[in-house]
């Protein structure tokens, strides 16, 4: 049986840069040198970036983040860069994926410099900086305005620049927790890594208006865990900063899901959340339905990976990649309808799924079983693995046809 491992329209043919002793401005000026049309084609620039730092993911993820932010499109139209704008970026993206300030200026000052923009003007006055801070702060997007929420509770935090993180809970498990938006008069931020770990007495969590980031393990093994509630504020569930994550299988750094293997029945992730990390409800053996916000551009690696009674997925409509075994294993998934606008499903992205009668794939998808997994995996699982009854749907000519007619898999008109 033909593999589908990697089945494109056509090869590429990139040959990657050698980076040896270079900057990483340096490296991407050559890639937009020699591949303008990358910064147009997020697909491409994926690729070419995978290419170019093949050992660094959390830099791929950095560079991707910039990217999808709006920033380097923002400035191909500048010809220099005063710092009040450069602050600005860095601000964006160090608050909308709880990313620290040092990265987020080096992956922003790294598309500054290859796209050759020269920094215009003196330094800002600290106090315009803080003006344009609060404002970001207080922006429309955050839809809904917060109050301040103190709570009894026992918690282990810490200070940051933007607030405090909470780090540890610290109390007896309560059916119900209402995690606090104050701490002894100090606004709460964020989450941190590994926070209610293993707290299985906890059924119920309500996250204050206010908190903007979940860390990663932050409700790992919280089997307990039917039922939360999160705010409008939020902007991030997990996050691409290894502080405090287990480094596995050499260099590879797993990041353990916000929510991996607790008892969540059903979530609904808010619109203003733009990031949602890897595992980060793998294992919820009683999730049910999930609904994503519309403009998430990917579902990262097993996010929903053996979720055992996932029946409903309410997809972004803005979604661009499936990864490598994003819905693996989740039995009971009988239809799929893939938005407008997926280019890339990647290997083994539903694989395991027996009770997946039919998915729709659409025009707009190039590529099905790319990404860098083992290559074992097929995109839907092996023939004797599917449901007797898996079919594709797609439209005339289409890729998805295409590549059910190599697979020898069921199409019919979507």
């Amino acid at each position: 049986m033909e593999d589908d491992k990697g089945f494109k329209p056509d090869d590429s043919g990139l040959a990657p840069y050698s980076i040896t002793d270079m900057d990483d401005d340096k490296v991407l000026a050559g890639l937009i040198r020699d591949y303008p049309d990358a910064l147009s084609d997020r697909k491409r620039l994926q690729a070419l970036l995978l290419d170019l730092f093949p050992q660094d993911k959390r830099k791929r993820n950095l560079l991707m983040i910039v990217f999808d932010d709006g920033i380097v499109d923002e400035m191909r139209g500048l010809a220099q860069i005063d710092k009040m704008a450069l602050h600005r970026f860095v601000r964006s993206v160090e608050m909308g994926y709880d990313i620290r300030t040092r990265s987020a200026e080096a992956a922003v000052m790294a598309w500054a410099k290859a796209m050759g923009l020269s920094m215009e003007g003196k330094d800002v006055p600290e106090n315009v900086m803080r003006a344009l801070a609060h404002a970001q702060e207080s922006s429309p997007a955050q839809k809904k305005e917060w109050v301040p929420c103190e709570s009894d509770s026992l918690y282990e935090y810490e200070e940051t620049s933007r607030g405090l993180r909470i780090l540890k809970y610290v109390d007896f498990d309560e059916p119900v927790v209402v995690i606090p938006n104050v701490i002894e008069g100090k606004k709460v931020i964020a989450v941190g890594n590994y926070a209610f770990k293993g707290c299985v007495g906890i059924e119920k969590v309500i996250v204050s208006e206010g908190i903007e980031i979940l860390g990663n393990g932050a409700f790992l093994n919280c089997r307990g865990l039917k039922e939360v509630s999160l705010p409008m504020s939020l902007r991030g569930i997990g996050s691409t900063d290894a502080t405090g994550c287990p480094k596995i299988l050499g260099s590879e750094i797993k990041y353990e899901g916000a929510f991996e293997y607790s008892g969540l029945e059903s979530v609904t992730v808010p619109e203003s959340v733009k990031y949602i990390g890897e595992n980060s409800f793998a294992g919820c053996g009683q999730l049910r339905r999930a609904a994503l916000p519309d403009k998430l551009k990917e579902i990262r690696e097993n996010t929903f990976r053996w979720c055992k009674s996932l029946r409903e997925v309410v997809f972004p409509r803005e979604l661009d990649t499936v990864r490598i075994s994003a819905f693996e294993g989740c039995d009971v998934l009988q239809t799929v309808d893939l938005p407008e606008g997926v280019t890339s499903i990647e290997e083994g992205a539903f694989a395991g799924c027996k009770g997946l009668e039919s998915i729709y794939i659409p025009d707009s998808v190039v590529e099905i079983g790319g990404g860098k997994g083992t290559g074992f995996l097929k995109t839907f699982g092996e023939p004797d693995e599917r449901h007797e009854n898996f079919t594709i749907r797609c439209h005339l000519g289409s890729y998805a046809m295409q590549y059910a007619r190599a697979q020898q898999i069921r199409c019919v008109q979507g």
